[in-house]
């Protein structure tokens, strides 16, 4: 259905949704749990405190309703998607309510751990920084101060305890920084792992300068989950962890219970409870014993293996990064041994020439060329707003409720329930839904018909046919979409500003790169393709062989106009590879490192 607003959700939920993928993904900073304060604090029951600060049960009960009902929510589409194409779904199981208030609870106090180490680095952040930010949220949210307010109540929150949670999130935002502002990942680093991996299909057909960005994002965001992890785990171990509650002690203590030891090393509960959380949310199995005892015979396995890989790691004269403890340190010594294995790889050429000759063809340097596409496209301009505006006024004239699924099977736009009279099913929840539409069902009375209602996909008639008097968020509601029509006038602006930048380039005013990577150049496609082959799909146009040869045919820096139905767009070529067969000179390391990176996977499976 075309009324999810997907990113007006994110830029609104995101400092405030309950995490439900452990505590890695407090790295990438959308990992913060709600702490509602409701009522005055000396009438709020008091579970437990972390290094004094005291945690609520109000606060854990409803982010334990708030992650089952997420979990669940997540079988249902599973159960729905398997009974499509005839799969049983008998064993999509829900999560236990004893494993999610393990997982909850945990979560908790690792928040509550970093919040009180974050002062002890001197970290503060100013109400005035929580005043701006929260200003930001409500002026994306584009609703006025009161409807914001409605919706933090309909999504848990009041203006307070929404506060507190962009504060907790700009603390453990700063602390962050200062924890890995001494994580640097060097030039040569960087160099090292695309020397290592330029011809794996990560990197294929792609220099250095192309995706060395990508790599130091990705080796940076590794580690720094690791430093963060081992940070947390020396936090906890000098943390002062007191309970209140007989029963929530006997579950830190089932949850921080050992299941699997090497030594100094150890996995617990917490990392099963994470690991079924990230399985039932992320593959298509349910909760079941059978799946718990997998993790845990596999969390044992691994742990057994990364102790033996450290220990080969150590006899080569390989150090862990001196910031990491338990587990995380044990991952620092595999990887690093398994690019040591790679690095020290040398085959005799007899062994090089054997690989090369069995499959020559494979290493041909394919035909191959580079360029840009660059265009806009088609778009609704105001006069085909006003048109459909036309439109939806002229049919809500003649609509009643007796009529209003044929009007929807007539005249609505959207592919998601024209065909079933405009209905958005037995209930929606109007807090996923683009803010105009909800409010206007909000406003309105069971019965009403309203609109027509402006959103970003064009304007709706909408027929409120119940209310839940219990839930203002729940409604029962059908709608008619008119959705603007791209008249000829809109698709000739957009001609008229790509030819204008074709002649902007062709009189060297600008580049090709300084368009595509400059933001006050508001293109909706600018796309820079390098090695692209005839296979390939087209950036930003999709696959078109006719196009490709043509693409194929220009000359160096020739321009090519191309307008079909979605747009307008530029397609230029700035260089072009030809096809080069493969010699064993040519292929000498692209061979060497095939077969070193067969030699490391081996080695480390017969560890």
């Amino acid at each position: 259905m075309g009324l999810r607003n997907h990113k007006k959700a994110i830029q609104i939920t995101s400092a405030i949704m309950i995490a439900i993928f452990g505590i890695s993904m407090l790295v990438t900073g959308i990992l913060f749990l709600k702490n509602n304060v409701f009522g005055a604090a000396n009438h709020r029951e008091v579970i437990a405190t972390v290094n004094g600060t005291k945690i609520y049960r109000d606060d854990f009960e409803r982010e334990v309703y708030s992650l089952k009902n997420q979990l669940k929510e997540i079988n249902q589409q599973k159960i729905q998607q398997l009974s499509q194409v005839g799969v049983s779904a008998d064993n999509i199981k829900n999560v236990p309510d004893n494993i999610i208030n393990e997982y909850v609870l945990q979560l908790i106090i690792n928040k509550e751990v970093l919040l009180s180490s974050a002062k002890e680095l001197g970290i503060k952040i100013s109400n005035a920084t929580v005043n701006q930010d929260f200003e930001t949220y409500q002026k994306q949210s584009k609703l006025g101060r009161k409807e914001f307010a409605q919706y933090l109540t309909s999504v848990g929150y009041n203006i307070s305890s929404f506060k507190k949670s962009i504060k907790d999130q700009k603390t453990i935002e700063k602390m962050r920084e200062k924890l890995f502002s001494n994580d640097k990942i060097t030039d040569e680093e960087i160099k090292k792992a695309y020397e290592r991996n330029k011809y794996t299909q990560a990197f294929a057909n792609q220099d250095f300068e192309d995706v060395k960005d990508q790599i130091k994002e990705n080796m940076t965001q590794d580690k720094d989950i690791m430093i963060l992890n081992s940070y947390l785990a020396k936090a906890k171990q000098k943390a002062k962890i007191q309970f209140k509650d007989k029963e929530f002690e006997k579950m830190y203590a089932r949850m921080t219970t050992v299941v699997a030891q090497n030594g100094e090393y150890k996995y617990t509960n917490e990392a099963v409870n994470e690991q079924i959380v990230n399985s039932v949310s992320q593959t298509q199995q349910g909760y079941s014993e059978k799946l718990v005892n997998d993790l845990k015979s596999t969390l044992k396995t691994n742990l057994d293996k990364f102790v033996k890989i450290s220990n080969k790691a150590k006899a080569a004269g390989i150090k862990a990064d001196p910031d990491l403890v338990g587990v995380d340190q044990l991952r620092d010594y595999s990887q690093k041994y398994y690019n040591y294995l790679i690095d020290t790889y040398k085959p005799d050429d007899a062994t090089l020439q054997a690989r090369f000759n069995s499959k020559k063809e494979s290493y041909n340097i394919p035909n191959s060329i580079s360029g840009y596409v660059i265009g806009e496209e088609y778009q609704a301009g105001q006069s085909d707003f006003d048109a459909a505006k036309k439109q939806a006024e002229d049919i809500m004239k003649t609509t009643t409720k007796d009529n209003f699924a044929a009007k929807a099977k007539e005249f609505s736009k959207d592919p998601g329930s024209a065909n079933n009279g405009g209905s958005l099913g037995e209930t929606a929840d109007l807090s996923q839904l683009v803010p105009e539409f909800s409010n206007a069902v909000r406003s309105g009375k069971a019965g009403d018909i309203v609109g027509p209602i402006k959103t970003q996909f064009g304007y709706h008639i909408i027929y409120i046919q119940s209310k839940d008097p219990k839930n203002e968020n729940v409604a029962k509601v059908s709608h008619i979409l008119i959705t603007p029509t791209i008249s000829e006038a809109s698709k000739q602006k957009v001609i008229k500003k790509v030819q204008d930048l074709k002649a902007e380039i062709e009189s060297k005013k600008v580049a090709w790169s300084t368009v595509e990577k400059q933001d006050k150049y508001k293109f909706s496609v600018k796309e820079r393709f390098k090695k692209m082959v005839k296979s390939d799909a087209i950036p930003g146009i999709g696959k078109n062989d006719e196009l490709m040869n043509q693409i194929f045919g220009l000359q160096l820096n020739g321009i090519l106009e191309r307008n079909d139905t979605t747009g307008y767009y530029l397609i230029t070529k700035t260089s072009e590879v030809p096809f080069t067969p493969a010699t064993f000179e040519n292929s000498k390391e692209r061979v060497r490192l095939e077969l070193a990176h067969e030699y490391a996977d081996k080695q480390l499976e017969i560890i």
